[in-house]
């Protein structure tokens, strides 16, 4: 997916804001979808009995049959049935937070650019499912920001929430108004108005020094902290492990991701180049048709030249002599059967026209000049 307007750096200072308030994070910058499912996992075990958990999703996200769905980095969509295994549901991460006495879903959602668009997906939150009663799921925009706000509603929210968890004592019911847009986004469920600040151990009604109730060798203190320390160390290694590991699956996600988009890159070149050739093939049948209408025009105007030419002979200016001749010509040739009376009548024109079907010519009845030279050549006139 591209970039949402809303960085990982704004998640990493809601995340130091939380800490310094006494919360446990689990931050997960630019999650692949396997990535992401795993540190809910973590975070499903950690928020099971919880005074308070929150999850502050950051990025991309779209709305279909009710849900609403964040979009992971590697996040494939061919059609919206689609999103059920490849992103994950709003719906279901409430459940998650559910679990702890308090909780909360927190979506800065920005809106994807989809190279074609997606039938039945909507860029404003969905919402339609049952929400846990100790639970509240907010959304930076709703329908009424329009869908060109939608990005700027998020980074306005992801920054105004950053601003008072730096504050001392935040409430929770100031983190879910400033994370609706000040009452523009959309908030699902309620829960009690609690401190976000976690409150310091209370002091022991009665204060008594250790060695006056059970006193101990020094030897022996040492003994019983140093398998306590022992595990400590372990718990520590193990988590820097983890870490290392998730980072390794974050970089060979990443260059994966990186592969695919280099071959989609390629097959769009391909596809380019099978275009362009196409359309120059196209653009020469084009011209090789104009070029043939072209000539096609040329003979025709060819032929109306020569027909303009070929102007037919004034029967008035034949002597009898001239016209009976063409009569006895005509008959000779077996298309003329009437009287050779140098009348130019119907059968005499019948015969023309038989003469000038005969020659291929335009048949009008009435002899051209070259016609009358062949019928009569200069010697017989």
């Amino acid at each position: 997916m591209p970039k949402s307007s809303v960085g990982a750096k704004r998640g990493s200072e809601i995340a130091e804001a939380l800490k310094a308030h006494g919360f446990e994070v689990i931050v997960s910058p630019n999650p692949s979808n396997a990535m992401a499912r795993a540190n809910l996992r973590d975070f499903a075990a950690k928020a099971e009995g919880a005074d308070l958990a929150f999850a502050m999703l950051i990025g991309h996200g779209v709305s279909w049959g009710g849900q609403t769905f964040f979009l992971t980095t590697n996040t494939e969509i061919g059609r919206a049935a689609d999103l059920l295994s490849r992103a994950l549901s709003t719906t279901n991460i409430a459940q998650i937070v559910g679990r702890a006495q308090t909780g909360g879903v927190f979506f800065f959602m920005t809106s994807p650019s989809f190279e074609s668009p997606i039938e039945g997906l909507d860029a404003r939150p969905q919402f339609t499912s049952d929400v846990p009663k100790n639970a509240v799921t907010v959304f930076s925009s709703s329908a009424r920001i329009p869908v060109s706000r939608i990005d700027a509603a998020a980074e306005q929210a992801a920054e105004a929430v950053a601003k008072l968890l730096q504050q001392p004592g935040p409430s929770l019911n100031d983190l879910i108004k400033v994370a609706a847009s000040g009452g523009m986004g959309a908030v699902f469920g309620r829960v009690d108005d609690v401190s976000l600040t976690k409150p310091a151990p209370a002091p022991s009604a009665i204060e008594r020094p250790v060695a006056s109730i059970t006193p101990q060798p020094v030897s022996s203190v040492q003994k019983s902290e140093e398998p306590d320390g022992k595990l400590e160390a372990e718990r520590r290694a193990r988590e820097q492990a983890e870490a290392r590991a998730r980072d390794e699956q974050l970089r060979a996600e990443r260059a994966q991701a990186e592969v695919l988009k280099a071959q989609a890159d390629a097959k769009k070149a391909q596809a380019d180049v099978e275009k362009a050739q196409a359309d120059a093939e196209r653009a020469k049948q084009e011209a090789r048709r104009v070029e043939a209408q072209a000539q096609i025009a040329a003979a025709q105007a060819e032929d109306l030249r020569h027909a303009s030419v070929a102007s037919p002979v004034d029967d008035a200016q034949l002597g009898q002599k001239q016209r009976r001749l063409i009569q006895q010509r005509l008959r000779d040739l077996g298309l003329y059967t009437g009287p050779l009376d140098a009348i130019m009548g119907p059968l005499t024109r019948e015969a023309i026209m038989g003469y000038q079907k005969s020659r291929n010519a335009a048949v009008t009845g009435y002899l051209t000049a070259e016609q009358f030279d062949a019928l009569l050549p200069k010697g017989a006139q």
